[in-house]
């Protein structure tokens, strides 16, 4: 498998985009994220890096980035920690491309992540597009290109677990503001939730074969390891309608 875009031809009319960055109490490796994407070689119209009410120097960070990378990098400076669903929706609502990426702020997009992702969009008709993620453990070197979704019926895939992940995805804006964003009631899951609803609303995903991520385990607190309110949210979205029905059967086979 790639890790670079050497799947779609370089001269593909590729479509705009935004990505935004959610950020808590990550000053030590937002910026990481930022310059990633801003290396692209389709490089995206803006970046959207909105500071979640973060306790450490987060916002003076992104301030300083922004103010070096002035009509590329937007910083949004949120008072009080509203969690990462709701930094996204802010993040989402000053997009105006026609694609949305949404990079958690401890993840790096690889060289040719925009190109790979994009190419797919265009070519494929999608409206949500799947690459892989190499896994970063504490520094260690990356490990094998992984992916939850084999591309397959997308349904069947989503009522096994959160499958897609932002960081190695990129979402068509209207698609976006068509399930009205991340609900903002789910702290953790919130991306299984996102996608299920996306699904539910007619989305076409489509999964490339290409690593376009690191997904990174950094110092600070995750919203991930609360295990009890994760298991209640995985209820949540399991209950969906467009879930539950599959879930039922699957139980009951």
């Amino acid at each position: 498998m790639s890790l670079v875009t050497d799947i779609f031809p370089i001269d593909l009319a590729l479509p705009d985009y935004d990505v935004v960055i959610p950020c808590h109490d990550r000053a030590h490796v937002v910026a990481d994220g930022v310059a990633s994407v801003l290396a692209q070689d389709h490089a995206p119209v803006r970046v959207i890096v909105v500071d979640d009410g973060s306790n450490d120097d987060s916002a003076t960070v992104i301030r300083a980035v922004a103010d070096a990378h002035p009509g590329r990098v937007e910083a949004a400076i949120l008072p009080r920690n509203g969690g990462a669903s709701n930094a996204r929706n802010v993040g989402a609502a000053l997009c105006r491309s026609t694609w949305i990426a949404f990079l958690d702020s401890d993840d790096v997009w690889l060289p040719g992540a925009a190109g790979a992702l994009l190419g797919a969009g265009a070519m494929r008709k999608a409206d949500i597009v799947v690459g892989h993620f190499a896994r970063v453990e504490h520094g260690s070197a990356p490990g094998e290109p992984e992916c939850g979704w084999n591309g397959g019926d997308i349904r069947a895939a989503l009522a096994t677990g959160g499958v897609v992940g932002p960081s190695w995805s990129i979402v068509r804006r209207e698609t976006v503001f068509a399930v009205g964003g991340f609900d903002p009631s789910f702290r953790n899951c919130n991306d299984w939730d996102f996608y299920t609803r996306a699904a539910a609303a007619g989305a076409n995903f489509r999964r490339i074969d290409a690593c376009v991520a690191l997904y990174r385990t950094v110092a600070g607190d995750r919203l991930v390891n609360d295990h009890l309110a994760g298991s209640r949210n995985a209820d949540r979205v399991l209950a969906h309608p467009y879930l539950a029905g599959l879930v039922a059967a699957n139980r009951a086979g």
